[in-house]
């Protein structure tokens, strides 16, 4: 009987293995316009780095995505970045870990300027369902940005509900929309 039991575990943990990993490739916002960080503005890659800076120690962020958005009526260029695809090593300390992995958006600070203003940040699980992002830029501006929809499963990755969150700028920073 431990044999057989020993079988029904081991084959369990392999389906639910193989099942995280076909959820674990969860998208950015929506489109392809992601870019690899090294193409973002010089000056917004060292805000970003000088930000996420611990200590003596640097994260590696080469392997962070960035995202510019632009609407009519926005005030000024948003750019969000995610650390999802950073790499972990010896050397750099990673920005993921228990509760998912960094993301920041930033807003340039008036245009032409090379300012740039954290106005949102915090952690999201890389592991969705096929096909839902993380993040979704929403046409709806306030206070001349756009709101933004996080999408997340609960309060752990096993946990299958889908929890959609909306926050909006109030002038300083990102809030939930009430």
């Amino acid at each position: 009987m431990s044999k057989l039991f020993k079988f029904f575990f081991l084959a369990i943990i392999l389906l639910v293995s193989s099942g995280f990993w076909f959820i674990g490739n969860g998208e950015n916002a929506s489109g392809d316009d992601w870019r690899p960080i090294s193409e973002a503005p010089a000056a917004l890659i060292q805000q970003f780095q000088k930000d996420v800076q611990q200590g003596e120690q640097v994260p590696d962020i080469t392997k962070s995505q960035f995202l510019k958005v632009q609407q009519k009526r926005q005030m000024a260029p948003f750019y969000l970045i995610d650390t999802s695809p950073t790499i972990r090593s010896g050397e750099h300390p990673s920005l993921c870990g228990r509760m998912g992995c960094f993301f920041a958006g930033y807003l340039q600070l008036k245009q032409g300027h090379k300012h740039y203003r954290q106005v949102t940040s915090g952690y999201l699980s890389q592991f969705l369902p096929s096909g839902i992002v993380k993040i979704e830029v929403m046409m709806e501006l306030q206070n001349g940005l756009p709101c933004l929809k996080f999408n997340q499963l609960g309060q752990s990755r096993f946990d299958p509900q889908l929890v959609s969150k909306t926050y909006c700028f109030d002038g300083n920073r990102y809030y939930p929309k009430n």
